[in-house]
């Protein structure tokens, strides 16, 4: 047997010396993307975060939030084509919830974090799923990062926004004469720079992930304030770093936490409810069919437990892309059956021969 790779592509070394390692890693399963949107308009590492927004009576009308972070904000339809672009510059993360009171009107907002101006900006979402710009909300912070919202008890928007010196600040939102504004209610630090997060409001709880330590579980307590933090899942053998992007999945069936293990191109998903037990991982590969390339180094993604119908009748999972190979171009973002999720998690692993 030759002690030497002739004739590999340098792209496939790795493969080749996993393959003839002494302890052969296991194989992650594959998750088939059905769908993935157009490239977004910057150039080089310019995706970053998705958000899903659900219509509220047809669903196949619902629409993704995608971040340009050179550019500004996206909105695709679920065949993945750009029906709207604001550009508002470099925003880094967006998250929305739908329903949001205010008084006795009810809002679909969304928040993005706005690097240059240190601000969120906030959001409307119509009934067609068309995005405008609300508000800008100051927060103080030095390097404005990671966000995720949640409704807070009394059915308001709670804002968390983190900085890369591991701060994380709980804003809470409210509209008085017309204007909206802000202020922070609750705040607690990280050691060490964190990004990605998401609220679970029937779980009472907020994840966000310290990018080079792990995955920490913060309790909210009963006007939804920021409690005690516990760190559920250290970087490891399971979950790489950077720790990015975390979304909840929520239904009859359970609720669990996909959350992005961008070192080593895969996802972990665990249970959303205490003990948090990791219940597999899996990567984002090819659909050759559809001419979708596989996900890697992702940065956010995002869930939706609701049925869209079709493909997505348990959900759905959109990830970003770090590296669009087929062809090469701009970076995008993948779309994920969620029934796609389950099958690979609860697919069998086995060590690669």
């Amino acid at each position: 047997m030759s002690s030497s790779p002739p004739g590999l592509a340098p792209q496939d070394m790795a493969l080749w010396l996993d393959a003839r390692a002494a302890q052969p890693r296991p194989v992650i399963p594959v998750a088939t993307p059905s769908a993935q949107t157009e490239p977004v308009r910057g150039g080089g590492d310019a995706a970053d975060d998705p958000a899903i927004w659900v219509h509220p009576t047809r669903p196949s009308r619902s629409r993704i939030l995608g971040t340009d972070k050179k550019r500004g904000l996206a909105v695709y339809d679920l065949q993945g084509r750009e029906t709207q672009f604001l550009p508002v510059g470099r925003v880094n993360n967006v998250d929305l919830r739908q329903r949001v009171r205010d008084g006795d009107r009810t809002w679909d907002l969304a928040v993005a974090t706005q690097r240059d101006q240190r601000s969120v900006l906030l959001f409307g979402i119509d009934g067609a799923g068309k995005v405008s710009t609300l508000a800008e909300l100051p927060t103080g912070l030095d390097e404005v990062y990671g966000v995720c919202s949640a409704r807070h008890p009394a059915g308001g928007l709670d804002v968390f926004v983190n900085d890369k010196d591991g701060r994380l600040l709980q804003m809470r939102v409210t509209r008085k004469a017309g204007v909206w504004t802000s202020e922070t209610v609750a705040s607690m630090k990280l050691a060490t720079q964190p990004e990605g997060c998401v609220a679970d409001e029937p779980g009472r709880q907020l994840f966000i992930g310290e990018e080079k330590r792990g995955l920490w579980r913060v309790a909210l307590d009963a006007d939804g304030r920021l409690g005690d933090a516990t760190l559920i899942l250290p970087v490891g053998e399971v979950l790489h770093a950077d720790v990015e992007g975390m979304a909840v999945h929520r239904s009859a069936a359970g609720a669990w936490l996909v959350v992005s293990s961008q070192g080593n191109d895969s996802y972990v998903v665990l249970d959303a409810d205490a003990p948090h037990a990791v219940k597999g991982r899996f990567r984002v590969g090819l659909n050759p069919a559809r001419g979708i390339d596989a996900a890697s180094e992702t940065d956010g993604l995002d869930v939706t437990s609701a049925s869209l119908g079709g493909e997505y009748g348990e959900g759905l999972l959109v990830v970003q892309d770090g590296h669009k190979r087929w062809p090469m171009g701009r970076q995008n973002f993948k779309l994920v059956p969620w029934r796609e999720v389950m099958k690979a998690i609860e697919a069998p692993t086995t060590p690669v021969r």
